[in-house]
């Protein structure tokens, strides 16, 4: 191979690493998530310091509202801790054919799709071999469904992974917890509800995604349905929520005894929690910008840094009148303000809603219905302008 390849070498063999196995201290994907909301963070706070004034405050809130609650419904979707329990210095056996005990801490979190346990102990727990390190944490699928009774290939997900951890030899307080979730009969059902109840709040929070989206869109556009799509994405994540407080077993909890005072008790994780809290910061935010809109529009639209006439219409409306007296200026080079007096302006603006509750305009209200005849163009307008400008009747009629 040459020397650079055979440097080193024994006899020329590729170069033998021993394994290395580690304990899986966090979850992969939920990290991941974590990390890019932090790179996005950290990315906003260095150009923050360019925007002037008052603005880079209102971009920070907002900034921080909203990145909460996509970061909210995402760890929602993946974590690991909708609910949890936890016994430490458990005295419990260890492996099949090993007849003593060890003293282990013992952990289990359960997700929307599956379920992590943990044993760990001190090292040198296992006289006969000093070495072994007692570190595990294994976990159990049951996504997908139900399957047939047993362990065959035409069973769920989580009994197959049972009966593969039975013959990899897996700790037996692992097999202990692990049972429970693979079982499904008579009233020994909890996989079977944990399972339907995790696939109903998983399709709750990833409808609450999209609608985290539109709300975003949104609020550089017509502000108005921002706030509803925003209250409808904390609605959908206490609807999570909900279910999967009632589709579970809600009468009884799990319980996993390991003697008669340590006894694995399960109650609602971290990962519920955040879920409820995103909900209401989204279902809160939603009806501020919803009142906001309807009683202080203008602060609103500072607020949000848009154009508060974004969400209007300019109308023209051609005159005939004024049209059939300059019907000469272009022929004979005549005035230019042909132009100007055929087409009118009307002042008021439409607002581009179903309900035209107010009328907005750079000169105050001058808006309401308007009535093309063949006598000129008629327009009646408001007794209150959004500015707070009073504004008489306006009608203009033919020269």
């Amino acid at each position: 191979m040459g020397i650079p390849y055979s440097a080193l070498r024994v006899k020329g063999t590729p170069t033998q690493y021993a394994s290395n196995k580690t304990a899986v201290t966090a979850d992969v994907t939920e990290m991941g998530f974590v990390f890019a909301f932090l790179i996005i963070a950290f990315s906003f706070l260095i150009i923050l310091p360019g925007i002037r004034g008052k603005q880079r405050w209102f971009t920070l809130i907002r900034f921080v509202v909203a990145m909460f609650i996509g970061a909210g419904i995402l760890l929602s979707a993946w974590g690991q801790e909708w609910e949890r329990a936890e016994i430490l210095d458990t005295e419990t056996a260890y492996k099949a054919f090993y007849k003593g005990e060890i003293h282990a801490d013992i952990g289990v979190k359960i997700g929307l799709n599956s379920v992590n346990i943990t044993l760990k102990a001190k090292d040198g727990s296992i006289e006969e071999h000093p070495d072994e390190k007692i570190n595990y944490n294994e976990r159990f699928n049951f996504w997908g469904g139900q399957g047939r009774r047993g362990f065959g290939r035409f069973s769920g997900r989580i009994n197959r992974e049972f009966r593969e951890a039975q013959w990899s030899g897996k700790p037996l307080p692992v097999l202990w917890i692990a049972e429970y979730f693979a079982l499904d009969g008579e009233d020994i059902r909890w996989g079977r509800t944990y399972r339907t109840a995790g696939f109903y709040t998983w399709i709750m929070v990833w409808t609450a995604f999209p609608l985290w989206i539109l709300s975003m869109a949104l609020s550089f556009m017509v502000l108005r349905y921002c706030g509803y799509f925003l209250m409808m994405t904390g609605g959908f994540l206490w609807l999570g929520n909900i279910m999967w407080a009632a589709v579970r077993f809600g009468s009884t909890n799990l319980i996993i005894p390991f003697s008669k005072e340590k006894v694995l008790t399960f109650s609602y994780g971290p990962t519920f929690y955040l879920c409820f809290v995103a909900g209401l910061v989204a279902v809160v935010s939603g009806f501020i910008v919803f009142i906001m809109d309807i009683r202080f529009p203008n602060v609103l639209t500072t607020f949000f840094n848009i154009d508060p006439l974004a969400d209007y219409e300019e109308t023209f409306v051609y005159d005939k009148s004024a049209a059939a007296g300059t019907s000469n200026g272009a022929s004979n080079g005549g005035p230019a303000d042909s132009e100007t007096s055929t087409w009118r302006k009307v002042s008021a603006l439409r607002k581009a809603s179903v309900r035209p509750r107010r009328k907005y305009t750079p000169h105050g209200n001058q808006g309401g219905s308007q009535h093309l005849t063949t006598s000129g163009i008629e327009m009646k307008g408001f007794d209150s302008s959004l500015t707070g400008v009073e504004n008489p009747t306006l009608k203009v009629e033919d020269a």
